[in-house]
């Protein structure tokens, strides 16, 4: 039986909303702001990548539409007004994807084949860490400007350092970039764009520590890497913790293993709103490690069903976010993880592969003005039991 027919038989998972255009239903937030959580659901075989929006209050998907590509890490951490979407790879380039259109609207070749990427809170510039090119862009986000997608400047950092990642400070001075090739964190300055330090991270024995991602706390006092080894080499993952008091000069205060509770395979992070706690996302454990910045401790699990493989989430960034959504591509659903308790409030069935989400303040102007026919969308949801024998339920 084919994927398509298995996916009919679990009508358990299954959700169908008729819909018109995409500005029904939209939450309406201060000052008419237009709140929405843009799963990306890459696809598969069967299906084309699309993106499905989902209304964060309601938990109700408004439609799935097509989009040109897909996107896992999305470069929209500050800037949230704006439909458009940047991101990383595939085909050794930068992308940015307009959800108005559902288009490509801009391809920027690097000559590395991993490109990690985050827009300043500005949105004037993408910064991107060009992994196996040993080298920083700053590339032109306005879509007014007549470099739109070209590098403004760029520089090189040392040879073999393969920058993973890219976070940046709120007030859109300083980035950071966990150097996997040479266990260091790098310091970048936004304006001059230019590298201001390296900072050794210690490893465990004569085994390397890889860190490779990392997220910088909204108030810029915390610094979270993810590492992929522990000590002996393992790849179970770690986790650091660093104080952020002189930004240009981040101190490791703690590391945690699984050994402390963390769960296996961290991937990426975030801060709660206010920033008491952080959040691990432990893709080949399938769960949430919730760590207790003041006392550096894991306090508590949430545990998606196995298989799930988590690789981001997302906030509502206002004050008032209670829910935390982590797409799950293993089940073709999206986690809703309400706070302060971290339960899974719902499992939001989406399409095939979603794995990556966006916050975006936008009413997505060009499809909603046209009255842009969307007819009914279909989304369906995997929710497997443990063991399932069938291809689908594996890792991505």
């Amino acid at each position: 039986m084919n994927r398509r027919e298995f996916l009919r038989r679990t009508a358990a998972g299954a959700a169908l909303a008729s819909v018109g255009t995409l500005g029904i239903g939209f939450a309406q937030g201060p000052g008419g702001r237009r709140d929405l959580i843009a799963v990306s659901n890459a696809g598969d075989a069967d299906t084309a990548p699309s993106v499905s929006l989902i209304d964060p209050d309601s938990y109700q998907v408004l439609a799935t539409v097509p989009l040109a590509g897909s996107y896992s890490l999305p470069s929209t951490r500050w800037h949230f007004a704006r439909d458009k979407i940047w991101t990383g790879g595939p085909n050794d380039a930068v992308h940015a994807y307009s959800l108005s259109s559902g288009e490509r609207v801009s391809e920027l070749i690097t000559d590395s084949s991993q490109n990690y990427t985050e827009i300043t809170p500005d949105g004037r510039f993408v910064i991107d860490a060009a992994r196996f090119d040993d080298r920083y862009l700053k590339i032109v986000a306005d879509p007014d400007h007549p470099d739109f997608g070209r590098p403004a400047e760029q520089f090189d950092t040392y040879q073999g350092a393969s920058p993973c990642d890219m976070t940046i400070t709120r007030d859109g001075r300083y980035a950071y970039a966990p150097d996997r090739g040479g266990d260091t964190l790098t310091v970048v300055r936004i304006d001059p764009f230019e590298r201001v330090a390296v900072i050794p991270m210690e490893s465990f024995g004569d085994a390397p520590l890889e860190p490779y991602m990392a997220t910088v706390a909204p108030s810029g006092r915390t610094l979270l890497v993810e590492n992929a080894k522990v000590e002996g080499g393992s790849e179970t993952g770690s986790e650091s913790i660093f104080d952020l008091a002189d930004p240009e000069n981040p101190v490791e205060t703690a590391r945690l293993t699984p050994e402390d509770g963390l769960g296996v395979g961290p991937i990426t992070s975030e801060f709660t709103p206010d920033e008491r706690y952080g959040i691990v996302i432990c893709r080949d454990s399938s769960e949430l490690s919730i760590i207790e910045l003041a006392t550096a401790t894991v306090v508590k699990s949430v545990k998606f069903p196995e298989g799930s493989n988590p690789i981001t989430g997302t906030f509502v960034y206002r004050p008032d976010a209670e829910t935390f959504f982590v797409p799950l591509p293993g089940r073709d659903a999206v986690a809703a993880v309400t706070l302060p308790d971290f339960e899974v409030a719902t499992l939001i069935p989406v399409g095939a592969r979603p794995v990556g989400a966006a916050y975006l303040e936008t009413p997505l102007p060009e499809r909603t003005e046209a009255g842009h026919p969307l007819g009914v969308a279909l989304a369906s949801g995997r929710i497997f039991p443990a063991g399932c024998p069938d291809r689908c339920c594996g890792k991505v």
